[in-house]
C-alpha cells in the first residue's frame, strides 16, 4: 500500500511502502535531518548550542575517528540499532491532528504522519522493512498521550514488572 498521512489513520492501520520523498515533497531536503531522521549527523555538522550539536558530540565520542562522515555515522547508527532492546507504546486515542498543536507540524514531521499514533505505527512498519531480523516490542494501550494511562496499562506492567516463576507479578502483591 501507499502511505497517505491525511487519510490512513487509526490503531489498526499500517503502512508498508516507504521511499525517499522526491524534490517536490522533501521539505527543502530537511525530511531526514536529525529530529525527523538521522541525516545531518556527522563531525562538524552543527553549531554549539543546537540539539543536533549535542547529538553529534555524543555520537562522535564512540565512533571511529576514521569515518565520521555522514555516511559513516549513518552506517554506525544503523548497525547499533540491532543490538538494542527498545520497546514502544502508543496510545490508541492519541489521534489529535498535529496542526492543532498536539505535536510537531513542520513539513518533515508531517511526512511521518498527522498524529502521534500514526507516526508511531508508521515507524514500526518502517523498522520492520529496514530491520527484518531485529524487531522492537511495541503495542497500543487503551488511552491517549498520557503517562498515567501508559504506566498503568497491562502492556507496560507485563514488560516492566514481569511475572515470577510462581505466576505472580509485582503488581499482584500487597505491600507489607
Amino acid at each position: 500500500s501507499t502511505c497517505r498521512p491525511d487519510q490512513d489513520q487509526g490503531p489498526q492501520w499500517s503502512c508498508n511502502n516507504f521511499s525517499i520523498p522526491g524534490p517536490e515533497s522533501n521539505c527543502g531536503s530537511k525530511w531526514d535531518t536529525y529530529g525527523a531522521g538521522i541525516g545531518g549527523l556527522y563531525e562538524g555538522a552543527s553549531s554549539e548550542g543546537k540539539i543536533r550539536y549535542q547529538a553529534n558530540a555524543y555520537l562522535m565520542r564512540s565512533i571511529s575517528p576514521y569515518d565520521r562522515s555522514a555516511a559513516g555515522v549513518r552506517n554506525e547508527v544503523r548497525s547499533r540499532w540491532a543490538t538494542k532492546d527498545v520497546r514502544f507504546m502508543f496510545g490508541e486515542w492519541d489521534i489529535w491532528h498535529c496542526d492543532i498543536g498536539a505535536c510537531a507540524n513542520d513539513c518533515e514531521f508531517m511526512l511521518q504522519g498527522t498524529s502521534r499514533l500514526q507516526r508511531g505505527l508508521n515507524y514500526m512498519s518502517y523498522l520492520k522493512q529496514e530491520f527484518p531480523d531485529s524487531q522492537p516490542l511495541w503495542g497500543v494501550f487503551h488511552h491517549g498521550h498520557n503517562y498515567r494511562g501508559a504506566y498503568s496499562s497491562h502492556l507496560f506492567t507485563t514488560w516492566a514488572l514481569p511475572y515470577d516463576s510462581k505466576g505472580y507479578s509485582v503488581m499482584d502483591r500487597e505491600i507489607a
